[in-house]
């Protein structure tokens, strides 16, 4: 079972994984398919909740998305 980074009370990694993706211009999907080239197993489902604070992402995802959007972890927990 991967390590999942609770976000439950506080959506602030989704809400920095959208700011980074959108400040890269890229769709959820070109994200989602770039996740999936790092052997993360996501859906568009799983992703939109990441996004929004309702799932929590696994660290294996915040990995990959540091490679994809070329940043550093702290990225995810700036407020």
């Amino acid at each position: 079972m991967a390590e999942r980074v609770n976000q439950h009370l506080n959506p602030l990694i989704g809400t920095n994984i959208k700011r980074l993706r959108k400040k890269h211009n890229m769709k959820a999907t070109e994200v989602i398919a770039k996740l999936q080239c790092e052997n993360v197993n996501v859906t568009t489902g799983i992703f939109s909740k990441v996004e929004n604070g309702y799932n929590n992402p696994t660290v294996d995802m915040l990995i990959a998305l540091t490679k994809i959007f070329k940043c550093d972890y702290n990225e995810f927990f700036k407020q």
